[in-house]
């Protein structure tokens, strides 16, 4: 009898208008001849004026052919459909990357959503509900985990029905690709790894699994030797890929060699574990447990190098490191949230920058965006609890969430890789998916 089954989704999806339409794209034109690199998206040498909608279906086919969708991740229906001239075949040398042509666009010809995209305004967020991530196929139980691919615009959903399943984005249809069954494992949290080729999954058991996307391969560890913990349900893959930390019982922090699966160090607290971030070139690790104490981990040297006090001793649950360090966020059992500056890792008891007091219960989710404008945190013990805070003003934006968009009960949630889309994930098993209009790439 298999531990573990693959189901591939092959039935055709209808496709179902988006929630995001812009009728000013009708009445914007473009000029292709007014920057070279706007040239690139000509099909004649004489073509010059373009409508809005136009362009913005070349540019998205630009990108397509400047970061080929991976096999694995086309929907099964369309793959066999797939032919090498949908491969890009230009002068490498000649091309630019589809950000940097975005760059030199005259902010006149940008719709009004994203205009400032580069910085946002702190009283409002741009954001827009667009169909469930995961509506080709909702889960039969709380999400418990919520990923989007590294790479690929590709969103995970995992959780006690032993399933996850992988759905590509693209706020209209989103297909299912396919959906991996864990027959003796009901699901608390899965992973990708940095490069996105494989995914962990664990939950209340001794082992884990890890599953090969492209090889369509499954792995059981065989258990960590030397540990006795009887569970692996809460685990983070280091941003340099070499590593996985196991968030252990009586202050353990795990280490575990990600090429062999095996225990490289363990790491001891004074007090206990509860909740651990990898710096983000995974050099660090910091780590807190219920006497408020924030530890720095040298992972190289298995050592300590710093320890302060998280102010107000409000036992932290999370621990949020933003992308190049310079924010750290403290999420407590009482639901403040503690925001402070890199001077922390210089100070054994810093004050925080800002302590955000609008949840009430237990903070579950906390995360940076991918340019550390927002802050999101989260709670699973109350309805609609999720809050986005603008960075570096620390103000909570005020429009959204609000009572005319329910989120239900949140669990999880996650920013794309350039912040253009968060989804959510609650109770019901929805995936819940929003554009945020400031960001125009995914």
């Amino acid at each position: 009898m298999p531990l573990n089954s693959i189901e591939t989704n092959s039935e055709p999806i209808l496709e179902i208008d988006g929630g995001w339409q812009d009728s000013d794209d009708e009445n914007i034109t473009v000029s292709l001849k007014s920057k070279n690199r706007l040239k690139k998206l000509r099909t004649t040498e004489e073509e010059d004026i373009i409508s809005g909608d136009q362009y913005e279906k070349r540019l998205r086919n630009q990108f397509e052919k400047l970061h080929p969708t991976p096999n694995w991740a086309i929907v099964p229906s369309k793959r066999k459909r797939r032919t090498e001239s949908e491969i890009f075949d230009g002068d490498s040398s000649d091309i630019e990357k589809i950000d940097v042509l975005n760059k030199d666009i005259d902010e006149s010809l940008v719709k009004s959503g994203v205009n400032s995209r580069w910085k946002l305004k702190a009283n409002k967020l741009e954001i827009y509900r667009m169909q469930d991530a995961n509506r080709a196929a909702y889960s039969q139980c709380a999400i418990q985990s919520l990923k989007f691919h590294p790479n690929s615009q590709v969103i995970m959903t995992a959780g006690l029905d032993k399933t996850i399943r992988l759905f590509q984005v693209d706020g209209k249809k989103n297909p299912k690709i396919q959906s991996v069954i864990f027959n003796d494992l009901p699901i608390l949290r899965a992973e990708f790894n940095p490069s996105g080729s494989e995914i962990i999954i664990s939950g209340r058991r001794k082992y884990f699994y890890i599953y090969n996307i492209e090889a369509g391969s499954i792995d059981r560890s065989q258990g960590i030797f030397g540990t006795e913990d009887k569970t692996r349900e809460n685990f983070l893959i280091s941003p340099c890929g070499k590593y996985i930390v196991f968030i252990g019982s009586n202050g353990y922090l795990t280490l575990v060699s990600y090429q062999t699966k095996q225990q490289v160090a363990n790491l001891k607290m004074n007090g206990s574990a509860d909740a651990a971030a990898w710096s983000s070139d995974g050099k660090y690790l910091f780590s807190a447990g219920k006497d408020a104490t924030i530890y720095q981990w040298d992972v190289g040297a298995r050592k300590v190098v710093h320890c302060f006090a998280d102010e107000g001793g409000y036992k932290p649950k999370k621990i949020a490191v933003s992308r190049n360090n310079d924010y750290f966020a403290i999420g407590s059992h009482s639901g403040i949230v503690n925001i402070y500056d890199d001077s922390c890792l210089s100070s054994t008891n810093p004050k925080p920058m800002k302590s955000i007091m609008n949840l009430t219960t237990s903070v579950h989710d906390m995360k940076f965006n991918h340019d550390t404008q927002i802050l999101g945190i989260s709670s699973h013990s109350k309805r609609d609890q999720l809050k986005m805070v603008h960075l570096p003003s620390f103000n909570v934006f005020p429009n959204w969430p609000n009572i005319a968009n329910p989120l239900g009960y949140v669990q999880c949630f996650d920013f794309s890789p350039n912040s253009g889309y968060i989804t959510i994930g609650n109770e019901k098993g929805k995936a819940l998916l929003y554009r945020l209009l400031s960001y125009p790439n995914a």
